[in-house]
């Protein structure tokens, strides 16, 4: 009997037979017990699963499947009208022309004879040179300016400098976009062709024809600046808003940052630096170019952290880039790394890896291998990738360092002949 009424309880029947109301008690153990069987179930597939993809990266890792690209060159892709796109195949240089254009001849450079300038008369003085920059394209139908940035004149005949990323639209997909700048003087906007741009230092050199001659700033020398000095950035704020000028200091005249695979010098100031201010110029007490503006940090914690790339950095480029269209003697390795820390994967030891290599690249012609460890180059030990750079950026193309690597428990020595990037997209 007392069976059978705790079965109508349950069933909500005890109001129609009667009888008064009993806490089931026996039946909170079965589903206790249920649920900790499912959870135990879940902890085991998760550790399964969790097992199953390390071991399957760890193939990935010694198969040349997984690996990040920090010292190859990403394929140039052009997007056509029809939304489709082509890769451009690695290319090995041709003789190149004796280079025509130098920077120290053409562009007003600093002088020992120099005085400290008040910030109007910065403003008058680089302002002219300092243009506005629009990426044109088709939208909805109609043509309409699609991103906007800042540039400075350097020559007389119309080149300007400016960042890649603010043209990138047009440099990848040039029939659909084209550049146009607001020249100083003038109420409408003219086309600008692009001469050559530069992934890695996020450099872009455009060319406008025109019969005038063109005012253009005074390129410092970046290497001279100290921490605490005046800063002064000028500007197509958000766009729309071009002559602005914004004032801070020098926060620190080297920030060091890894853009695919090459180190990148960096000055931070906190002058601020808003959109549209991309390419523009960052300019010292002098009235002397020595960064152009390209990035900031943006939280909800920080405030005023804005950078520029050195002057003195990218004159090399600049000069490349008008000359060639590309950047030509750059340290070129072929080989794509990848770290892995100690016991963080079944059955790989910690290091820096192979994980892909360049067909024909330097480092093919060495005899790489995938999931090679490298332990050392040069002489120098290595604990991570930023290590190898730094010994890359010590030698000129052509040059031949040793590789020390460990391949299936053996050392071995491989011959690396540097290449130049310029040889590979």
């Amino acid at each position: 009997m007392e069976n059978e009424n705790i079965i109508e309880k349950e069933n909500g029947n005890n109001n129609e037979k009667g009888y008064e109301n009993v806490n089931v008690t026996f039946a909170k153990p079965k589903e206790s017990y249920r649920r900790t069987i499912i959870i135990l179930s879940v902890l085991l597939l998760a550790s399964v699963l969790f097992s199953g993809f390390q071991s399957y990266y760890i193939f990935r890792l010694n198969n040349g499947l997984e690996g990040i690209l920090s010292y190859t060159r990403s394929v140039k892709k052009e997007q056509t009208a029809s939304g489709t796109t082509d890769e451009t195949e690695n290319s090995v240089s041709e003789d190149l022309p004796e280079p025509w254009f130098s920077i120290e001849d053409a562009a007003l450079v600093a002088t020992s004879e120099k005085t400290r300038l008040p910030t109007v008369d910065i403003f008058d003085l680089v302002s002219p040179a300092t243009i506005p920059i629009g990426v044109i394209g088709r939208d909805n139908g109609k043509e309409t300016k699609l991103s906007s940035g800042t540039g400075f004149i350097i020559t007389e005949d119309g080149y300007i400098v400016t960042n890649r990323h603010v043209v990138e639209l047009a440099d990848v997909a040039v029939s659909t976009y084209y550049v146009t700048v607001l020249l100083p003087g003038n109420d409408n906007y003219v086309r600008a062709e692009i001469v050559g741009s530069d992934e890695q230092t996020d450099i872009a050199v455009l060319k406008v024809e025109t019969d005038k001659k063109l005012p253009r700033v005074t390129l410092g020398d970046s290497d001279k600046i100290r921490s605490g000095e005046l800063a002064v950035a000028i500007g197509n704020a958000m766009g729309s808003l071009d002559d602005t000028i914004t004032v801070g200091v020098i926060s620190a005249p080297h920030r060091d940052i890894v853009r695919n695979g090459y180190y990148v010098d960096i000055i931070q100031t906190d002058a601020a630096i808003n959109p549209g201010n991309s390419g523009g110029p960052l300019i010292n007490s002098y009235g002397e170019v020595i960064g152009i503006t390209n990035a900031k940090i943006i939280t909800s914690t920080s405030e005023n952290l804005g950078f520029a790339i050195p002057i003195n950095s990218v004159r090399k480029i600049i000069e490349s880039l008008i000359n060639y269209g590309k950047v030509i003697d750059r340290p070129y390795l072929g080989v794509s790394l990848k770290y892995v820390a100690d016991d963080s994967y079944y059955g790989a030891r910690g290091g820096i890896y192979v994980a892909e290599i360049v067909k024909d690249g330097p480092a093919e012609k060495a005899g790489f291998a995938i999931g090679d460890r490298i332990i050392s180059v040069d002489g120098v030990e290595i604990t991570d990738s930023g290590d190898i750079i730094k010994v890359r950026d010590s030698h000129k193309v052509g040059d031949t360092i040793d590789f020390v690597v460990e391949r299936d428990g053996t050392e071995i020595t491989l011959p690396l002949t540097i290449g130049d990037s310029a040889d590979f997209g």
